[in-house]
């Protein structure tokens, strides 16, 4: 064993090793103690309560909300659909409604090209009647 020779360098070894973990910035604090009354610990407890009961509710109403959310999108995407296929059916229509519209104007063509053919065959049999009747007459 060591013999100590000195006891007050001892004693102030002792002493620094007890102020050491202050000095190297270590902080042990012990947690705060809080009294609190029979009464104040129930309403804690109904608060908690309550809580967990509005906590369980939003989750429900989240639930039927994310329920709601994913019918909306599914019926979206229907009227999607059924948009594209309408736009589509309305494209059809426009082209039929065009070769139509054209049809009836190569008729119109067809049909005024027949008029002056007529309108030119009556002028002339007006005119060879006109004729016949003069050569009648004069004779």
């Amino acid at each position: 064993m060591w013999k100590i020779k000195n006891r007050s360098c001892v004693l102030l070894l002792l002493l620094a090793l007890c102020f050491l973990p202050a000095l190297c910035g270590s902080s042990v604090q012990a947690e705060a103690m809080y009294q609190i009354s029979e009464g104040e610990l129930t309403q804690l407890e109904t608060n908690l309560n309550q809580l967990a009961k509005n906590n369980e509710t939003k989750q429900q109403l989240l639930t039927e909300q994310k329920t709601q959310l994913s019918e909306a999108n599914q019926q979206l995407e229907i009227v999607k659909k059924e948009l594209i296929a309408s736009k589509n059916l309305n494209e059809a229509t426009q082209k039929s409604l065009e070769r139509a519209n054209q049809s009836l104007t190569e008729l119109e063509k067809e049909a005024k090209k027949k008029i002056r053919v007529k309108t030119r065959q009556r002028n002339m049999w007006i005119a060879i009647s006109g004729l016949l009747a003069t050569v009648v007459i004069a004779k």
